[in-house]
């Protein structure tokens, strides 16, 4: 049995490596024309034109087998030049949504900012420290009318800072809270405020007489020469308001007999009601 076994693979072995002979004849005629081939190149140099015209008919077969590849990367160009303009679109589309909704909040603020560059133009104040703030509340105290705005937390905002709109001072932050601030309007019968006329230049201390009121000139003596229709504006003094900040205007000049001095009247420039944003100015 075991016999039997080691004959049959031997069998398999020699099955497996039997190289099948080639004729005579089929040898003889190989070498010949391999012979040929070679004396032809050396004699005529025709090898080079079988090279050329074997390239010439290899490489549209080599044309064709790029073909899927060059196609692969156009198509793989395009969709990525695609994707990228996508991109660029949509990031334009959503600045163009952030602006739209800017120029509606400025609209809304109701901020005229041509009257507000010309109030800066006359003021020593600072136009990168301004902060916008909406109202919260305004109390119905006659004289002493309290003013809420809403602020956030953190920001620079300290008690003094004055508050006012395009159209001049509107008070200074008397309380601050975590995300409100309250502010004393320039009507507050508490309110004093030193000014400087535009046109006389005299220096007094303007007081708030309530809210809906003219506010006055106090201890004015009669020999002081301020003209009705000129601007009042912050003198700077005091280091509470910053100087220049349009405040009023003088409405009425009045010389009372009993009084050594004179009752000056100042139409307050900006009011409270029917606003609903101011800014403040952080030191």
């Amino acid at each position: 049995m075991l016999k039997r076994e080691h004959k049959v693979s031997n069998i398999s072995s020699e099955a497996i490596f039997a190289i099948p002979a080639m004729k005579p004849s089929r040898v003889i005629v190989a070498v010949i024309f391999c012979l040929f081939l070679m004396l032809t190149d050396i004699k005529y140099g025709s090898g080079a034109y079988l090279r050329s015209l074997s390239y010439d008919l290899i490489k549209p077969v080599t044309l064709l087998t790029r073909i899927p590849g060059n196609l692969m990367e156009i198509s793989t160009t395009f969709f990525s030049s695609r994707q990228t303009l996508d991109e660029k679109v949509e990031i334009l589309e959503q600045e163009n949504l952030r602006l739209e909704a800017i120029n509606k909040s400025l609209e809304k603020l109701s901020i005229d900012f041509n009257k507000l560059n010309s109030l800066w133009s006359s003021a020593s104040i600072d136009k990168d420290r301004f902060l916008i703030s909406k109202k919260n509340f305004l109390s119905s105290n006659e004289y002493q009318p309290l003013l809420v705005l809403d602020i956030n937390q953190g920001q620079n905002i300290t008690i003094n800072d004055a508050v006012l709109s395009e159209q001049g001072l509107v008070g200074r932050i008397n309380n601050l809270g975590f995300l409100s601030a309250e502010v004393m309007l320039v009507q507050d019968v508490r309110s004093s405020i030193p000014i400087v006329s535009g046109e006389s230049s005299l220096h007094a201390s303007l007081s708030g007489m309530g809210l809906g009121r003219k506010g006055e000139l106090k201890f004015i003596k009669k020999t002081a020469r301020f003209l009705e229709g000129e601007k009042i504006y912050t003198s700077g003094l005091g280091e509470v308001f910053p100087e220049g900040l349009l405040v009023g205007e003088v409405v009425s000049i009045s010389d009372p007999v009993d009084s050594e001095f004179l009752k000056i009247e100042v139409s307050f420039s900006s009011t409270p009601i029917n606003r609903d944003y101011f800014l403040i100015h952080a030191k």
